[in-house]
């Protein structure tokens, strides 16, 4: 089963309750291209952009940005009071620019066996010679945080659909301290990732349950 919970009031708790159709495969957002995986990421995570209920993509934790005239340069302008939690809703941080960087970092190391590593390469600056081992270092590719709430994209060619790409799981942000300290664990469970979305997976057990909880703290919970 499948269930989300709203924790402002024990009193008056809205419930739904699914049986989902499949497993997910892993809680690594940067790894997997599972759709059952990524439909629990969405409910977890945030990303610089969304799309609305009319299927309009408007800002979250990009609150504007701006595109080069060329059409290569995507300076993303981030909100400052983004958060992570752990799932038991307890603050980690800030989410910075940074962590934007450090996801895409993680994604183009060949040694971690992405599946969303062309999906990466195919689109940013220098990505796939990064990734080939060609160059090798980082500060090549074309994602830098210029500061701790602004991340600028630059692109091999204009690419009209980019900010559609912007909401896909493996360009969220990834807090690069915590996933260092997870090493291969980080993904496992719910323990070893960190929750910036509207909800907390409280209880995640395989082939039994998956329980979410709205998090109370949630940057954009008045929606």
């Amino acid at each position: 089963q499948a269930a989300a919970k709203e924790i402002k009031d024990p009193d008056d708790m809205p419930e739904y309750t699914t049986v989902y159709t499949a497993e997910i495969d892993t809680l690594n957002y940067l790894k997997t291209t599972n759709s059952d995986s990524i439909a629990l990421f969405y409910s977890i995570l945030d990303g610089l952009v969304e799309f609305d209920r009319f299927g309009e993509m408007i800002p979250c934790i990009a609150k504007d940005w701006t595109v080069s005239e060329d059409g290569l340069t995507y300076t993303m302008n981030l909100r400052d009071d983004i958060k992570w939690y752990d799932w038991k809703g307890e603050e980690v941080g800030l989410v910075k620019a940074q962590d934007f960087v450090d996801g895409i970092a993680w994604i183009l190391n060949k040694d971690n066996a992405s599946a969303n590593s062309k999906t990466v390469y195919d689109i940013i600056k220098n990505a796939k010679a990064y990734y080939e081992g060609e160059i090798t270092d980082f500060a090549e590719v074309g994602v830098r945080a210029v500061d701790d709430v602004t991340v600028e994209y630059t692109l091999e060619q204009p690419t009209p659909y980019f900010l559609k790409q912007l909401s896909f799981p493996c360009f969220f942000p990834v807090n690069g301290e915590f996933m260092a300290e997870q090493g291969e664990m980080f993904g496992i469970d719910k323990d070893n990732v960190l929750h910036g979305g509207a909800y907390l997976l409280k209880s995640f057990e395989p082939q039994s349950e998956r329980v979410m909880e709205m998090n109370p703290d949630y940057w954009n919970s008045d929606l």
